[in-house]
């Protein structure tokens, strides 16, 4: 993860799938790490969580048996793969992979019996593909048009304009609250005549309970927006977005939003007079302390003059502070004045709502997390579920009870399933390709199949499959969610084959480097032989 990334390619830099995420809206994506670490090493990281999760996740989804098992005792897997397509065997072959660390489940959705079924009872880590799960079961639970609020309230009604007492916003989880919302808050609240705040403004992010995690566990990089944390009261992804514009009027070409005077920025960025090319458009940033209050955000390289604007994002700095100095801002543009600071705490009993925001519809919402792969809405969808079925303050054990009493219902069999945080950025989440493929089987049959099939990304055409199986009549028959990490390549959702027969396909894989190219060659293959032969 050397090199910087701008809003274009927000992704894993050996992801050939980069995101483009639209203005104001920095996209949370599948990660992989380009670090190895030793057997020891990683044999102690995977203990430790284990432990942490044991306490925690342990009561539910049967994980603590399932965890057990899968760090003690070592997988015999099969060593024939006479069941696999040759195409399938061959390109597992040319990339050096071995099949007996793949598992693979398609099946005809007018059908009782797998087509394929490689090592299909076997638990793997599934990466960004445990998003549908999350997918799946929000649809159910909380259902398509469930919407998140943030309320605005105050001590009294504002008199002549003016509210002397505090203002409170409290946050329900929106996971896409965007300054753009904010930015129309603070025009309703103009509407409403305010123009002057004397107290403080208090952030209340009590729907869910803290997270006791380090942003930095997963893999040593914090500030990275795929390791952010959910909140409650949540803006722009948590990210901050640092803007590069070479030909403005203003030299140091260099701004940051939100505006957040305890952060510091350290531009030693060279502007050169040279045509835009890789060589002379070099920008490097680094975030000091990131998760500090004052963290210290460094901009250093070349850029060229002749470059459009770039947009990079990060993870740094405190969430409140973010949230208030942007409100802010906002306010004060439009000719306010607030007095006060920020302070987190919690509504008072007897305070007036001034008005409340609401999100997109969740459908909306899944399109975003699936076709970008974002962690961190994944993360929000999850906690909103434990909040809204097992009450407040939501917690990730919460959420896991709801999640198994929902594959309960829905007939599945999650025996040994691990969800950990619902976005699949983890290293002891893990599934089986039978039971992925059956829950895709009952989405087949589901009210909500449409809903779906529309967020997943579509083969040659968008999303973090844009890049993939681009030629040839393939292109766009398959719906398919990726997954990297480090040492995993996974992929799952629907293909339409030639013969106009739908197919459930799910591919596990993981083997050292197997995100580097060759699990996404041999997926390929195997999709590539479903099309011509299903």
């Amino acid at each position: 993860m050397s090199r910087d990334l701008g809003a274009a390619r927000i992704s894993d830099p050996t992801d050939d799938h980069y995101r483009r995420p639209l203005p104001m809206e920095p996209m949370l994506s599948e990660h992989t790490s380009t670090r190895r670490s030793s057997p020891r090493t990683a044999g102690r990281l995977l203990q430790a969580k284990a432990k942490t999760l044991g306490r925690t996740l342990g009561r539910t989804l049967g994980l603590s048996l399932g965890l057990a098992c899968l760090l003690v005792v070592p997988w015999a897997a099969p060593s024939a793969n006479s069941a696999l397509p040759a195409t399938v065997n061959s390109e597992l072959a040319a990339q050096k992979l071995d099949a007996n660390h793949l598992g693979l489940w398609v099946q005809a959705v007018d059908s009782d019996t797998p087509l394929i079924n490689h090592q299909g009872e076997r638990l793997f880590n599934p990466a960004s593909v445990m998003k549908l799960v999350t997918t799946v079961a929000a649809l159910d639970v909380l259902g398509p048009t469930f919407k998140w609020k943030t309320e605005f309230l105050a001590d009294s009604m504002p008199v002549n304009g003016v509210i002397k007492g505090d203002l409170y916003i409290k946050g329900y989880g929106d996971p896409w609250f965007r300054s753009e919302d904010l930015w129309d808050v603070v025009r309703r609240l103009r509407e409403l005549g305010v123009k002057e705040i004397r107290g403080d403004v208090v952030l209340d992010d009590s729907y869910f309970a803290p997270i006791a995690a380090d942003p930095g566990d997963f893999d040593n990089r914090p500030d990275r927006v795929y390791n952010a944390l959910p909140n409650a009261l949540l803006l722009d992804n948590r990210a901050v977005r640092i803007s590069i514009t070479p030909h403005g009027e203003d030299e140091s070409a260099v701004t940051t939003w939100p505006p957040n005077p305890r952060m510091a920025l350290d531009n030693s960025l060279k502007l050169v007079n040279q045509p835009c090319r890789n060589s002379t458009n070099q920008p490097v940033i680094d975030i000091r302390n990131p998760t500090d209050p004052g963290a210290e955000i460094q901009v250093r390289g070349t850029v060229s003059r002749q470059c459009a604007p770039h947009l990079y994002y990060r993870v740094a700095g405190d969430p409140h502070d973010a949230f208030f100095h942007a409100f802010k801002q906002l306010f004060e543009s439009a000719g306010g004045t607030i007095t006060g600071h920020w302070r987190e705490g919690l509504v008072q009993a007897g305070s007036t709502r001034l008005l409340s925001h609401d999100s997109r519809p969740l459908s909306n919402y899944l399109w975003l997390m699936n076709k970008w792969s974002n962690n961190v809405m994944a993360r929000q969808i999850m906690l909103t579920m434990g909040a809204e079925l097992e009450g407040t303050p939501a917690t990730e054990l919460k959420a896991a009870r709801v999640i198994e009493r929902w594959a309960t219902d829905r007939g599945l069999n999650w025996d040994g399933a691990v969800v950990e945080n619902g976005s699949g950025l983890s290293r002891i989440s893990r599934l089986s390709p039978r039971q992925l493929g059956n829950m895709l089987l009952s989405v087949w049959k589901s009210p909500y199949m449409p809903e779906v099939m529309a967020t997943l990304p579509i083969a040659g055409i968008d999303g973090t499959m844009r890049k993939r199986l681009t030629s040839g009549s393939i292109r766009g028959h398959a719906h398919i969610k990726t997954g990297t990490l480090r040492d995993v390549r996974a992929g799952a959702g629907f293909l339409l084959a030639k013969s106009g027969r739908r197919y459930v396909v799910v591919m596990l894989h993981n083997e050292q480097g197997v995100q580097y190219g060759g699990g996404t060659r041999v997926q390929d293959a195997l999709l590539t032989w479903l099309y011509e032969n299903g």
